[in-house]
Protein backbone atom coordinates (compact mmCIF):
# COMPACT_ATOMS: atom_id res chain seq x y z
CA UNK A 1 0.00 0.00 0.00
CA UNK A 2 2.16 2.86 -1.37
CA UNK A 3 0.29 6.86 -0.80
CA UNK A 4 1.19 9.54 -3.19
CA UNK A 5 -0.35 12.93 -2.43
CA UNK A 6 -1.40 14.60 -5.64
CA UNK A 7 -2.50 18.18 -4.10
CA UNK A 8 -2.15 19.45 -0.73
CA UNK A 9 -3.89 22.56 -1.36
CA UNK A 10 -7.51 24.26 0.23
CA UNK A 11 -9.59 26.00 -2.14
CA UNK A 12 -7.21 26.63 -4.68
CA UNK A 13 -3.71 26.00 -6.63
CA UNK A 14 -0.85 27.69 -5.13
CA UNK A 15 2.66 27.48 -6.98
CA UNK A 16 3.94 24.89 -4.80
CA UNK A 17 0.61 22.79 -3.95
CA UNK A 18 -2.06 21.91 -6.26
CA UNK A 19 -5.83 20.98 -5.23
CA UNK A 20 -7.19 17.75 -2.99
CA UNK A 21 -6.23 14.26 -4.08
CA UNK A 22 -4.27 11.36 -3.09
CA UNK A 23 -3.35 8.35 -4.65
CA UNK A 24 -3.04 5.19 -2.64
CA UNK A 25 -0.91 2.24 -5.14
CA UNK A 26 -1.74 -1.55 -4.67
CA UNK A 27 1.38 -2.89 -7.04
CA UNK A 28 0.30 -6.25 -6.08
CA UNK A 29 -2.95 -5.80 -8.36
CA UNK A 30 -1.38 -3.16 -10.52
CA UNK A 31 -4.54 -1.12 -9.59
CA UNK A 32 -4.59 2.68 -8.57
CA UNK A 33 -7.69 4.23 -6.52
CA UNK A 34 -7.77 8.19 -6.00
CA UNK A 35 -9.22 9.98 -3.13
CA UNK A 36 -10.64 13.01 -4.53
CA UNK A 37 -9.89 14.56 -7.53
CA UNK A 38 -9.00 18.23 -7.48
CA UNK A 39 -8.78 20.53 -10.98
CA UNK A 40 -5.72 19.32 -12.94
CA UNK A 41 -5.42 15.85 -10.84
CA UNK A 42 -4.53 14.32 -14.15
CA UNK A 43 -1.58 16.85 -14.86
CA UNK A 44 -0.05 16.02 -11.38
CA UNK A 45 -0.41 11.96 -12.24
CA UNK A 46 1.69 12.81 -15.38
CA UNK A 47 4.22 14.18 -13.24
CA UNK A 48 4.74 11.33 -10.99
CA UNK A 49 5.60 8.08 -11.63
CA UNK A 50 1.87 6.27 -11.52
CA UNK A 51 0.47 5.37 -14.39
CA UNK A 52 -3.20 6.64 -15.74
CA UNK A 53 -4.12 3.00 -17.03
CA UNK A 54 -4.06 1.60 -13.59
CA UNK A 55 -6.61 3.76 -11.86
CA UNK A 56 -9.21 1.63 -10.67
CA UNK A 57 -11.63 3.18 -8.66
CA UNK A 58 -12.10 6.83 -7.16
CA UNK A 59 -13.76 8.16 -3.92
CA UNK A 60 -15.08 11.02 -3.83
CA UNK A 61 -15.47 12.57 -0.14
CA UNK A 62 -17.89 15.49 -1.41
CA UNK A 63 -18.95 18.12 -3.76
CA UNK A 64 -17.01 21.30 -3.58
CA UNK A 65 -14.87 21.84 -6.55
CA UNK A 66 -11.57 21.89 -5.36
CA UNK A 67 -12.28 17.94 -5.05
CA UNK A 68 -13.97 16.91 -7.78
CA UNK A 69 -12.96 19.64 -11.22
CA UNK A 70 -10.55 17.23 -12.16
CA UNK A 71 -12.73 14.20 -12.50
CA UNK A 72 -14.57 14.64 -15.74
CA UNK A 73 -10.80 14.83 -17.53
CA UNK A 74 -9.34 12.31 -16.02
CA UNK A 75 -11.98 10.50 -17.17
CA UNK A 76 -11.84 11.59 -20.58
CA UNK A 77 -8.65 11.35 -20.69
CA UNK A 78 -8.58 7.58 -19.56
CA UNK A 79 -11.31 6.93 -22.46
CA UNK A 80 -8.99 8.55 -25.16
CA UNK A 81 -6.00 6.55 -24.04
CA UNK A 82 -7.47 3.72 -24.66
CA UNK A 83 -6.00 1.22 -21.61
CA UNK A 84 -9.18 1.32 -19.01
CA UNK A 85 -11.64 -1.62 -18.98
CA UNK A 86 -13.49 0.14 -16.13
CA UNK A 87 -13.70 2.66 -13.22
CA UNK A 88 -15.77 2.26 -10.30
CA UNK A 89 -16.33 5.92 -8.79
CA UNK A 90 -17.75 6.71 -4.85
CA UNK A 91 -19.16 9.40 -3.17
CA UNK A 92 -22.29 11.51 -2.30
CA UNK A 93 -25.23 11.30 -3.76
CA UNK A 94 -25.74 14.47 -5.79
CA UNK A 95 -21.81 12.55 -7.77
CA UNK A 96 -23.94 10.35 -9.83
CA UNK A 97 -26.30 13.41 -11.27
CA UNK A 98 -23.20 15.77 -11.70
CA UNK A 99 -21.35 12.57 -13.81
CA UNK A 100 -24.37 11.94 -16.04
CA UNK A 101 -24.44 16.09 -16.81
CA UNK A 102 -21.10 16.49 -17.82
CA UNK A 103 -21.30 13.07 -20.24
CA UNK A 104 -24.68 14.81 -21.39
CA UNK A 105 -23.30 18.61 -22.13
CA UNK A 106 -19.72 17.65 -22.96
CA UNK A 107 -21.12 14.61 -25.80
CA UNK A 108 -18.77 12.65 -24.26
CA UNK A 109 -18.50 9.17 -24.69
CA UNK A 110 -16.51 6.72 -22.53
CA UNK A 111 -15.53 3.54 -24.35
CA UNK A 112 -15.04 1.68 -21.12
CA UNK A 113 -17.23 0.94 -18.33
CA UNK A 114 -18.04 3.68 -15.42
CA UNK A 115 -19.74 3.10 -12.46
CA UNK A 116 -20.97 5.89 -10.20
CA UNK A 117 -22.03 4.29 -6.93
CA UNK A 118 -23.74 6.47 -3.84
CA UNK A 119 -22.37 5.64 -0.64
CA UNK A 120 -23.92 5.73 2.99
CA UNK A 121 -22.13 5.50 6.38
CA UNK A 122 -20.90 1.94 6.27
CA UNK A 123 -19.16 -0.32 3.98
CA UNK A 124 -18.64 0.84 0.77
CA UNK A 125 -16.42 -1.80 -1.04
CA UNK A 126 -14.92 -4.89 0.12
CA UNK A 127 -13.49 -7.79 -2.34
CA UNK A 128 -12.24 -10.61 0.54
CA UNK A 129 -8.66 -8.42 0.17
CA UNK A 130 -9.33 -4.86 0.59
CA UNK A 131 -12.02 -3.45 2.63
CA UNK A 132 -13.48 0.26 1.97
CA UNK A 133 -15.98 1.98 4.58
CA UNK A 134 -16.99 5.63 5.21
CA UNK A 135 -18.41 7.79 8.02
CA UNK A 136 -20.30 11.31 7.87
CA UNK A 137 -17.96 13.70 8.39
CA UNK A 138 -18.73 17.56 9.62
CA UNK A 139 -18.49 20.33 6.95
CA UNK A 140 -20.75 22.75 5.15
CA UNK A 141 -22.08 20.34 2.54
CA UNK A 142 -22.59 16.16 3.02
CA UNK A 143 -18.75 15.27 3.47
CA UNK A 144 -17.60 11.24 3.55
CA UNK A 145 -14.25 10.16 5.07
CA UNK A 146 -12.39 6.82 3.80
CA UNK A 147 -10.98 3.86 5.18
CA UNK A 148 -9.02 1.38 3.90
CA UNK A 149 -8.07 -1.72 5.54
CA UNK A 150 -6.47 -4.46 4.36
CA UNK A 151 -7.38 -8.60 5.33
CA UNK A 152 -4.59 -10.13 7.51
CA UNK A 153 -2.74 -12.83 6.12
CA UNK A 154 -1.92 -15.92 7.33
CA UNK A 155 1.37 -16.43 9.05
CA UNK A 156 4.55 -17.83 7.33
CA UNK A 157 4.02 -21.87 6.54
CA UNK A 158 7.01 -23.78 8.02
CA UNK A 159 7.32 -26.23 5.33
CA UNK A 160 10.40 -27.45 6.04
CA UNK A 161 8.71 -28.45 9.82
CA UNK A 162 6.07 -30.37 7.99
CA UNK A 163 8.90 -32.48 5.78
CA UNK A 164 11.09 -33.25 9.04
CA UNK A 165 7.89 -34.93 10.03
CA UNK A 166 7.27 -36.80 6.79
CA UNK A 167 4.14 -35.22 6.24
CA UNK A 168 3.36 -35.40 2.56
CA UNK A 169 2.84 -32.66 -0.06
CA UNK A 170 -0.02 -31.63 -1.65
CA UNK A 171 -2.94 -30.91 -0.35
CA UNK A 172 -2.68 -31.17 2.96
CA UNK A 173 -0.15 -28.72 3.34
CA UNK A 174 -2.84 -26.19 1.85
CA UNK A 175 -5.13 -27.62 5.12
CA UNK A 176 -1.83 -27.11 7.16
CA UNK A 177 -1.59 -23.30 5.89
CA UNK A 178 -5.00 -22.96 7.18
CA UNK A 179 -4.59 -23.87 10.39
CA UNK A 180 -6.63 -26.87 10.31
CA UNK A 181 -6.09 -30.58 11.64
CA UNK A 182 -4.91 -33.37 9.46
CA UNK A 183 -4.37 -37.10 10.37
CA UNK A 184 -2.48 -38.98 8.14
CA UNK A 185 -2.96 -42.86 7.21
CA UNK A 186 -0.73 -43.72 10.19
CA UNK A 187 -2.90 -41.87 12.44
CA UNK A 188 -0.42 -39.20 13.11
CA UNK A 189 -2.61 -36.35 13.95
CA UNK A 190 -1.00 -32.48 13.22
CA UNK A 191 -2.59 -29.52 14.10
CA UNK A 192 -2.14 -26.40 11.35
CA UNK A 193 -1.53 -23.83 13.88
CA UNK A 194 1.81 -25.47 15.26
CA UNK A 195 3.42 -25.23 11.55
CA UNK A 196 2.17 -21.87 10.61
CA UNK A 197 3.84 -17.96 12.23
CA UNK A 198 0.64 -15.54 13.82
CA UNK A 199 -1.49 -13.94 11.60
CA UNK A 200 -0.09 -11.01 9.64
CA UNK A 201 -2.50 -8.15 11.16
CA UNK A 202 -3.77 -6.47 7.88
CA UNK A 203 -2.90 -2.54 7.01
CA UNK A 204 -4.94 0.62 7.06
CA UNK A 205 -5.09 3.70 5.59
CA UNK A 206 -7.81 6.81 6.53
CA UNK A 207 -8.97 9.85 4.88
CA UNK A 208 -10.30 12.85 6.36
CA UNK A 209 -11.37 15.79 4.38
CA UNK A 210 -12.89 18.42 4.72
CA UNK A 211 -14.35 18.56 8.29
CA UNK A 212 -14.23 20.39 11.44
CA UNK A 213 -13.39 17.95 14.72
CA UNK A 214 -15.88 15.52 14.97
CA UNK A 215 -16.27 12.53 16.69
CA UNK A 216 -17.14 10.35 13.19
CA UNK A 217 -13.39 10.62 12.52
CA UNK A 218 -12.05 9.58 15.67
CA UNK A 219 -14.18 6.27 15.14
CA UNK A 220 -13.48 6.15 11.53
CA UNK A 221 -9.42 6.20 12.56
CA UNK A 222 -9.12 3.80 15.13
CA UNK A 223 -5.55 2.12 15.73
CA UNK A 224 -5.40 3.13 11.69
CA UNK A 225 -1.28 2.51 10.24
CA UNK A 226 -1.68 6.32 8.66
CA UNK A 227 -4.65 9.20 8.73
CA UNK A 228 -4.75 11.56 6.31
CA UNK A 229 -6.32 14.50 7.77
CA UNK A 230 -6.60 18.23 6.32
CA UNK A 231 -5.36 20.89 8.51
CA UNK A 232 -7.15 24.08 6.79
CA UNK A 233 -5.89 26.42 9.74
CA UNK A 234 -3.29 27.11 12.03
CA UNK A 235 -5.05 26.42 15.50
CA UNK A 236 -4.52 30.19 16.12
CA UNK A 237 -7.00 30.97 13.46
CA UNK A 238 -9.61 29.07 14.89
CA UNK A 239 -12.38 31.06 14.72
CA UNK A 240 -11.99 30.49 10.98
CA UNK A 241 -12.14 26.75 11.28
CA UNK A 242 -15.36 26.83 13.16
CA UNK A 243 -17.21 29.09 10.81
CA UNK A 244 -16.19 27.50 7.82
CA UNK A 245 -16.06 23.92 8.90
CA UNK A 246 -12.74 23.24 8.87
CA UNK A 247 -9.74 21.86 10.51
CA UNK A 248 -6.84 23.62 12.43
CA UNK A 249 -3.89 21.64 13.08
CA UNK A 250 -4.76 21.07 16.50
CA UNK A 251 -8.10 19.18 15.63
CA UNK A 252 -6.12 16.80 13.33
CA UNK A 253 -4.06 16.06 15.90
CA UNK A 254 -6.23 15.38 18.37
CA UNK A 255 -7.87 12.88 16.25
CA UNK A 256 -5.00 11.29 15.49
CA UNK A 257 -4.43 10.77 19.61
CA UNK A 258 -7.91 9.72 20.11
CA UNK A 259 -7.93 7.37 17.86
CA UNK A 260 -4.47 5.83 18.58
CA UNK A 261 -2.79 6.18 15.07
CA UNK A 262 0.38 5.34 14.17
CA UNK A 263 0.98 7.89 11.66
CA UNK A 264 -0.81 11.23 11.05
CA UNK A 265 -0.25 13.58 7.61
CA UNK A 266 -1.70 16.83 7.46
CA UNK A 267 -2.94 18.16 4.45
CA UNK A 268 -5.05 21.09 3.13
CA UNK A 269 -3.17 24.03 3.71
CA UNK A 270 -4.62 27.24 3.36
CA UNK A 271 -2.92 29.37 0.38
CA UNK A 272 -2.28 32.05 3.76
CA UNK A 273 0.21 29.64 4.57
CA UNK A 274 2.40 29.84 1.22
CA UNK A 275 6.06 30.49 1.55
CA UNK A 276 7.15 34.03 2.31
CA UNK A 277 3.92 34.44 4.53
CA UNK A 278 4.11 35.26 8.29
CA UNK A 279 2.60 31.92 9.46
CA UNK A 280 4.09 28.48 7.24
CA UNK A 281 3.20 25.07 7.77
CA UNK A 282 5.81 24.61 9.82
CA UNK A 283 4.13 26.26 11.98
CA UNK A 284 1.06 24.59 11.61
CA UNK A 285 3.07 21.29 12.07
CA UNK A 286 5.03 22.35 15.08
CA UNK A 287 1.27 23.10 16.57
CA UNK A 288 0.19 19.23 15.66
CA UNK A 289 3.15 17.80 16.87
CA UNK A 290 2.85 19.11 20.68
CA UNK A 291 -0.70 17.07 20.49
CA UNK A 292 0.76 14.14 18.26
CA UNK A 293 4.50 13.93 18.07
CA UNK A 294 4.65 11.33 15.08
CA UNK A 295 2.93 14.14 12.66
CA UNK A 296 4.54 14.52 9.02
CA UNK A 297 3.50 17.54 6.37
CA UNK A 298 1.85 16.45 3.24
CA UNK A 299 3.58 18.15 -0.33
CA UNK A 300 3.00 17.66 -3.64
CA UNK A 301 4.29 14.02 -4.73
CA UNK A 302 5.52 12.94 -1.16
CA UNK A 303 5.87 9.40 -1.49
CA UNK A 304 5.07 7.44 1.56
CA UNK A 305 5.13 3.10 1.51
CA UNK A 306 2.93 1.73 4.62
CA UNK A 307 5.18 -0.79 6.54
CA UNK A 308 3.68 -4.50 7.71
CA UNK A 309 3.37 -4.71 10.83
CA UNK A 310 6.91 -5.89 12.26
CA UNK A 311 8.27 -4.07 9.55
CA UNK A 312 10.64 -0.80 9.96
CA UNK A 313 8.57 1.99 8.30
CA UNK A 314 10.74 3.86 6.11
CA UNK A 315 11.00 7.46 6.56
CA UNK A 316 8.59 9.66 4.08
CA UNK A 317 9.96 10.63 1.05
CA UNK A 318 9.61 14.42 0.58
CA UNK A 319 11.54 15.57 -2.29
CA UNK A 320 10.61 19.21 -4.34
CA UNK A 321 8.07 20.18 -6.61
CA UNK A 322 8.65 19.24 -9.96
CA UNK A 323 10.49 22.29 -11.71
CA UNK A 324 9.10 24.89 -12.88
CA UNK A 325 9.97 27.08 -16.37
CA UNK A 326 12.14 29.71 -14.26
CA UNK A 327 13.69 26.66 -12.49
CA UNK A 328 15.22 25.24 -15.73
CA UNK A 329 16.56 29.00 -16.99
CA UNK A 330 20.10 28.76 -17.54
CA UNK A 331 21.39 30.27 -13.94
CA UNK A 332 22.67 26.33 -12.73
CA UNK A 333 26.32 26.94 -13.25
CA UNK A 334 25.96 29.19 -10.07
CA UNK A 335 28.28 26.75 -8.20
CA UNK A 336 31.14 26.63 -10.58
CA UNK A 337 34.22 28.73 -9.46
CA UNK A 338 33.20 28.89 -6.00
CA UNK A 339 35.51 28.50 -2.79
CA UNK A 340 35.40 25.16 -1.25
CA UNK A 341 34.61 25.75 2.62
CA UNK A 342 35.35 23.96 5.57
CA UNK A 343 34.84 20.22 5.69
CA UNK A 344 35.29 20.02 1.81
CA UNK A 345 31.48 21.08 1.54
CA UNK A 346 30.85 23.69 -1.68
CA UNK A 347 29.43 26.72 -1.33
CA UNK A 348 25.57 27.26 -1.47
CA UNK A 349 23.88 29.64 -3.45
CA UNK A 350 20.50 30.75 -2.14
CA UNK A 351 18.79 30.51 -5.43
CA UNK A 352 15.92 28.48 -7.56
CA UNK A 353 18.43 26.65 -8.82
CA UNK A 354 20.15 25.02 -6.24
CA UNK A 355 17.18 23.85 -4.71
CA UNK A 356 18.33 20.15 -4.61
CA UNK A 357 21.78 21.06 -3.91
CA UNK A 358 20.32 22.57 -0.57
CA UNK A 359 18.05 19.70 0.02
CA UNK A 360 21.40 17.26 -0.27
CA UNK A 361 24.06 19.69 1.31
CA UNK A 362 22.17 20.99 3.99
CA UNK A 363 19.96 17.75 5.14
CA UNK A 364 16.91 19.71 5.12
CA UNK A 365 13.58 19.26 4.13
CA UNK A 366 11.40 20.31 1.10
CA UNK A 367 9.11 22.36 2.53
CA UNK A 368 12.61 24.07 4.82
CA UNK A 369 14.19 24.34 1.60
CA UNK A 370 10.93 25.89 -0.60
CA UNK A 371 10.22 28.12 2.22
CA UNK A 372 13.82 29.31 2.04
CA UNK A 373 13.84 29.98 -1.67
CA UNK A 374 10.54 31.98 -1.59
CA UNK A 375 11.72 34.08 1.41
CA UNK A 376 14.99 34.83 -0.89
CA UNK A 377 13.18 35.27 -3.91
CA UNK A 378 10.86 38.37 -1.92
CA UNK A 379 14.26 39.63 -0.67
CA UNK A 380 13.12 38.66 3.17
CA UNK A 381 16.87 38.08 4.18
CA UNK A 382 20.06 39.16 2.52
CA UNK A 383 22.48 38.08 4.90
CA UNK A 384 23.78 34.58 6.98
CA UNK A 385 22.82 36.30 10.20
CA UNK A 386 19.10 36.33 9.30
CA UNK A 387 19.15 32.96 7.80
CA UNK A 388 20.78 31.49 11.20
CA UNK A 389 17.64 33.80 13.03
CA UNK A 390 15.12 32.48 10.60
CA UNK A 391 16.39 28.44 10.75
CA UNK A 392 18.53 27.91 13.69
CA UNK A 393 17.97 23.67 13.24
CA UNK A 394 20.10 24.37 10.04
CA UNK A 395 23.81 24.05 10.83
CA UNK A 396 24.86 26.67 8.07
CA UNK A 397 28.42 27.61 10.06
CA UNK A 398 29.47 24.14 8.29
CA UNK A 399 28.92 25.78 5.03
CA UNK A 400 29.87 28.68 2.95
CA UNK A 401 26.47 29.89 1.95
CA UNK A 402 26.85 32.32 -1.12
CA UNK A 403 24.02 34.95 -1.80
Amino acid sequence: MEITFLGTSSGVPTRTRNVSSVALRLPQRKEIWLFDCGEATQHQLLRSDLRTSQIRRIFISHMHGDHIFGLMGLLASCGLAGTVSQIDVYGPPTLNRYVESCLRWSAMRLPYKLQVHTVEPGEVFSDGEFTVTCRLLHHRVPAFGYRVTESDRPGRFHVEKAQALGIPSGPLYGQLKQGKTITLEDGRTFDGRDFCDPPQRGRSMVYCTDTVFCDSAVELAQQADVLIHEATFSHREADLAFARLHSTSTMAAQVAAFAQVKLLFLTHFSARYAPGNPLQVEDLLAEAQAIFPNTRLAWDFLHYEIPREGSEAAPPENPAPPATREDKLPSQPVEKGVAVAKKTLSAIAINRATRQQMQQKLGIDAVTANAILERRRQQKFTCLAELERLYPQVAWDTLNVHF
